[in-house]
C-alpha cells in the first residue's frame, strides 16, 4: 500500500498574550522525601575504549542547588507578571521534541508529528528544516545540538538517528534500535558521546567516532518499561532516564548496572500525549519533569494538579512545583536555555514561556 501523503499544516506560529491571573491559586504540597530504591535488573558490562574517562567525570563536582530561579519562575506563572505563549504547528502535529539554540537563545530547536525537524525563532519564523517526511507513517520524536561541534541529532519513530551539522547536511542516517527512538542526548563535556531511549525498553551508550550499526554500542541499560528519555547531566557524570509508567532513575557514569537512586513519580503513557521527559536544569542540580496524575500510583490523592515538578538530583527530594491554572493541561516537555533562567514547557501544540526576568525577581 503507498504512503499516505502528510496533509498540509499550518507551518506559522502565532503569538498569544494572556492577561495578568486574577487568581492565586498554589499546588498542593506532596510528600517531601522520594523513596530512594535499588534497581534490580542487572545492566550491559561491555567495556569502555574510548578517550573519555568516566570515573573522571563521575569525580567532579555539581554546582550547589540553588532554588531561587525556581521560585521566581514559580512567581511569575502565579500572575505577577504578564506571560505568553506560543501556537506550535496545530492539531496532530504535536511537538516532540525542544532545545534552545546554543548559538542564539532567541531560537530554539523543535521535533514534532508533523514530520520535521526545524530550527525557529519566537516570533514564528521557520529558519531551517534540518530533516523532513512527507508522509505521515514517519515522524521524528527527539533531537539534541551540539554548540561545540555544531551538530544536530534526531530520532524517528522507526528506529533511526540521523546526525547533521548546523548548514543541515546529514553526515549519517542509521537504525540504532529495534523500535521507536523517543529520545536522544549528546554529553556536554564530551559530545561525541550519545544515549538514545526507545520503547524497545532500553537505553544505549554510543560513541560518535565508532558507530557502525545498532550492535556497536558501548553500553545497554535494561529498564522494566519502555523509556521515553535519557538525558546527561550539566557536568555529563550522570543519566536521567524517564521510563513510560512511575520510574525516574538517575545514573551514575562511574557505574552502570545499577541506578543512584529511583524517583517514583506519575507520568504515565498515553497514546494521545506527546511522552513526559524529565529533563535537568543547566546551571543545578535539579530534574524538572510534568506530572501527570494517575490514580493508581501509591500517593495519588483527588484532584491532583498537573504541575510540573523540581527533585533535587542528588536526593530525589521534591524542591518545588510549577503551576499556573489558566494552562492546567498536563506538561510533556521542559527545556531551559543555556543560563537557566528561563524555562520554555510544551503543553501539546503550545508552548509556555517561564521567565525570571518578567517575574522581577533578582537572586
Amino acid at each position: 500500500m503507498a504512503p499516505r501523503k502528510r496533509p498540509e499544516t499550518q507551518k506559522t506560529p502565532e503569538m498569544v498574550v494572556r492577561p495578568k491571573s486574577k487568581r492565586s491559586r498554589s499546588p498542593r504540597e506532596l510528600e517531601p522525601e522520594a523513596k530512594k530504591l535499588c534497581a534490580k535488573g542487572p545492566g550491559s558490562s561491555r567495556r569502555l575504549d574510548s578517550g573519555c574517562l568516566w570515573a573522571e567525570l563521575a569525580s567532579l563536582q555539581v554546582p550547589p542547588l540553588c532554588s531561587s530561579i525556581i521560585r521566581a519562575l514559580h512567581q511569575q506563572k502565579l500572575g505577577k507578571a504578564s506571560w505568553s505563549s506560543l501556537q506550535q504547528i496545530g492539531a496532530g502535529g504535536s511537538i516532540t521534541g525542544l532545545k534552545f539554540n546554543p548559538l542564539n537563545t532567541d531560537q530554539f530547536f523543535t521535533s514534532s508529528m508533523e514530520g520535521t525537524t526545524r530550527l525557529q525563532d519566537f516570533k514564528g519564523n521557520t529558519l531551517r528544516v534540518f530533516s523532513s517526511y512527507d508522509t505521515c507513517n514517519f515522524w521524528f520524536c527527539s533531537l539534541d545540538v551540539s554548540a561545540k561541534s555544531r551538530m544536530v541529532v534526531t530520532g524517528d519513530n522507526v528506529g533511526h538517528v540521523i546526525l547533521l551539522n548546523m548548514d543541515g547536511k546529514e553526515l549519517w542516517n542509521l537504525r540504532m534500535h529495534k523500535k521507536k527512538v523517543t529520545h536522544v542526548a549528546l554529553n556536554p563535556c564530551c559530545d561525541w558521546f550519545l544515549a538514545t531511549a526507545s520503547v524497545d525498553q532500553t537505553v544505549k551508550i554510543w560513541d560518535l567516532r565508532q558507530v557502525r550499526g545498532k550492535s556497536s554500542f558501548l553500553y545497554s541499560l535494561p529498564h522494566r518499561h519502555p523509556v521515553n528519555a535519557a538525558c546527561f547531566s550539566p557536568d555529563g557524570a550522570q543519566l536521567l532516564t524517564t521510563d513510560q509508567k512511575s520510574e525516574i532513575r538517575v545514573y551514575s557514569a562511574s557505574q552502570w548496572d545499577c541506578p543512584l537512586n529511583l524517583i517514583p513519580h506519575p507520568h504515565r503513557h498515553f497514546q494521545h500525549l506527546t511522552p513526559i521527559k524529565a529533563t535537568w536544569h543547566p546551571r543545578y542540580n535539579l530534574i524538572v519533569v510534568g506530572r501527570y496524575p494517575d490514580p493508581n500510583f501509591k500517593s495519588c490523592t483527588p484532584y491532583e494538579l498537573r504541575t510540573i515538578d523540581v527533585f533535587d538530583g542528588s536526593s530525589g527530594k521534591m524542591m518545588h512545583q510549577l503551576y499556573d491554572p489558566e494552562s492546567s493541561g498536563i506538561i510533556s516537555l521542559n527545556e531551559f536555555n543555556p543560563i537557566g533562567d528561563t524555562l520554555a514547557s510544551v503543553m501539546g501544540y503550545h508552548i509556555l514561556i517561564w521567565s525570571q526576568e518578567e517575574a522581577g525577581m533578582r537572586k
